[in-house]
Parts: structure tokens; sequence; C-alpha cells
């Protein structure tokens, strides 16, 4: 009676021991693999690190110019043997991107002039069927035509100093502006700089040396003839500029004008004066913080 009064509190005892067993088991190996998570995402950065380094690698001359994760610019400079992966790394905006440009150091960064917002060539004023004024161009014109120019000052570059004398003409780019302009886009891309002129001659395009730092750019510039229009009113101004906008008219084109500008009670004694212009280039969606 005692054997079999025994039986099942000892079966009971070793049912409980290899279930605690297993569950202990269970957990070692949960704990196992939390702890080797950490290691492998390190060893999965690493390796991730070395490839990016390794696949934008890329010969100009006699550099070798490596993007690092942190995607900025570093420029390796080879020794005796190209590939003995002994070099010097060092920043340089000759080698940078306009987003990369931020983490290179400038020590003597040039004055760069004043330039006005243009319009793309497909988005510049003319006459259509929901703005009928006669002083606008027709489609035609938009590769060379643009809104009021108030400068008629003829080009005129120093060759000793181009961005000062420059900032004596009247200019304008197509790019869009960044929030800083460390390095404005006007000058570092493939877009022409813009001069406006009353009247452009056949010759008018070159291109212009421009020196940041360390580096020397090719700059294309080229003229652009601008309009002096007047209407009767600033409530014609503001249709006229609202009806420019996509929104603004059912064939839902973009017709922009650089600016208006109405001169109120302006006399020769006082200067008042409305400006309109387009702010939709500005990308000011009140999230920025002030560098």
């Amino acid at each position: 009676m005692s054997e079999s009064s025994n039986g099942p509190s000892t079966a009971s005892f070793w049912t409980q021991a290899n279930a605690l067993l297993r569950k202990n088991l269970i957990f070692q190996a949960s704990f196992m693999y939390l702890t080797l998570l950490p290691q492998f995402l390190v060893l999965m950065d690493s390796l991730l690190h070395a490839l990016v380094e390794t696949f934008t690698a890329v010969e100009k001359h006699n550099f070798i110019i490596v993007t690092n994760w942190l995607g900025q610019a570093l420029d390796c400079r080879t020794l005796a043997a190209p590939r003995n992966g002994q070099c010097e790394r060092r920043c340089g905006i000759e080698y940078s991107t306009l987003d990369q440009v931020f983490t290179c150091s400038i020590p003597h960064p040039p004055p760069l002039p004043p330039l006005l917002q243009i319009p793309s060539q497909q988005y510049r004023a003319v006459r259509t069927d929901f703005i009928l004024y006669g002083d606008l161009p027709d489609d035609s014109c938009k590769r060379t035509g643009v809104a009021g120019n108030m400068f008629a000052r003829p080009l005129n570059i120093d060759l000793s100093n181009i961005l000062y004398s420059l900032a004596d003409d009247a200019l304008g780019s197509e790019t869009k502006t960044r929030y800083t302009n460390y390095l404005d886009p006007a000058f570092s891309s493939d877009v022409p700089v813009d001069f406006l002129q009353p009247q452009c001659t056949s010759n008018s395009q070159f291109s212009v040396p421009v020196q940041f730092g360390s580096a020397t750019f090719q700059q294309d510039v080229r003229c652009v003839q601008g309009l002096q229009l007047w209407r009767n009113s600033s409530s014609e101004i503001n249709d006229e500029l609202y009806k420019g906008y996509r929104k603004g008219n059912a064939e839902r084109k973009i017709n922009e004008i650089v600016a208006a500008y109405d001169f109120m009670n302006s006399n020769e004694n006082l200067l008042n004066v409305t400006i309109w212009y387009n702010s939709t280039y500005k990308n000011d969606t009140g999230t920025n913080l002030l560098p």
C-alpha cells in the first residue's frame, strides 16, 4: 500500500522537474539570443560601413574620392602604390556635393553676389487665353524673356575679381535656394547664372572661372531679356499674378512673373513701394531652426 501511495507523488516530482528543466533551457536560449543580438548588429554595421566605403570609392586624377557612412566627402591622396591603402584623408569642397559641403570648412569663403529668383524657362510669363495683356511676349519667348528688369546697366566683368564685379549687375538663377546658402546652388550646379538685360546679343552666353577655397569651377553665364510692364492699378497686378499660379486659372498652367512693384503714392520726395514676389521657392514650413 505504501508503494502504491508513493507512486503518484514520485511521478509528479519527476514531471515537475522535467518541466522546470525544459523551461530553464528555453529561458537560457532566449537570454543567449538577446545577448548575441547587439553584437550581431555591431558586426553588421561594421561590414556595411566597409562595403559602402569600398563601392563608393572613385578614382579621379591622382585622388581616390571616398564617401564615408556619414555622407562626408573625403579625398584619399594616393602614394607610391595606388592600392596599398596608405593615404591622407581630408575633407575638401572640391570633392563634395551640396549635401556634403556643410561638413567641410572654408577658411576664407568668398562673398557671393545677390541673385534674383528667376522662373524656369517653361514657367515664364507669356500671353495666354487667361492673361490677355498685349505687352506680354508670346510663348516662343519663354527661353529669352523674363519679367521686369529695373537695371539697364551693361554687363561688365572684372577678371581680376569676378564675383565682386558680378555683384554690380542684375543677376538671377532658376536653381532652388537652400536654407543656409553656404554654397549657393547657382554657382555649384550645371544651371547657368542669368544676367538681365533690355536686349541680348547673339553671343551672350559665356563661362567665367569661380573659385571656392582651393577649388575652381567654370560657371556658365547667359543673358536673359527683361521686360518692363505697366499696369494701371494694384488690383490688376494682383489679378495677373494670381492667374499665373497653377490653381489660379482653368488651364492649370504656370505663368510666373519674377516680381511686381506698386509705387503707390511715391513722388520725388517719397518712395513708398509694395513688392510682390513668389515665396514658393522659400519652402518655409515653419519647422526649420536657425543655424
